[in-house]
């Protein structure tokens, strides 16, 4: 079932990077078969990875979608397939990937003379090494 939300992942990353958004029903389709699955193992476990999700939302709607409701939105999702732990790593490792890379935007705006103000970071594609690297963990992978 990880592999089905790292594929979800995937999809929603490729898909913020090229429209800079995500699509309703790869959230649709991800949150309803993570319920499904965290009803199987328990959903106690998953529960506490709600918080990150539902922060990311609030975080939206107070800067008035500056922050995608798409990424609140999947965190939400992928709280049924996670940990607490492995949320709140996703969400933070997403972080500090999106900060290198919106450093790099920044710089390189600077040297070529670009305005770089209205640039956006697709953020489901910051936390898609931190997904692969959770899923390779938790899989026992090289």
């Amino acid at each position: 079932m990880r592999w089905f939300w790292f594929l979800c992942l995937t999809i929603g990353a490729v898909s913020d990077l090229r429209e800079r958004t995500v699509s309703c029903r790869v959230l649709a389709v991800c949150g309803g078969v993570g319920m499904v699955y965290a009803l199987i193992t328990g959903p106690v476990g998953h529960i506490r990875g709600l918080a990150a999700g539902m922060g990311l939302l609030l975080v939206s709607r107070v800067t008035g979608g500056a922050v995608g409701m798409g990424d609140g939105w999947f965190l939400l999702a992928s709280a049924w397939y996670l940990t607490g732990e492995e949320i709140w790593l996703l969400l933070l490792g997403g972080l500090s990937v999106s900060w290198f890379w919106s450093a790099g935007i920044i710089l390189r705006g600077n040297w070529i003379g670009k305005n770089t103000a209205n640039a956006t970071l697709p953020f489901l594609a910051c936390m898609w090494p931190i997904g692969a690297w959770i899923l390779m963990a938790k899989e026992g992978l090289p």
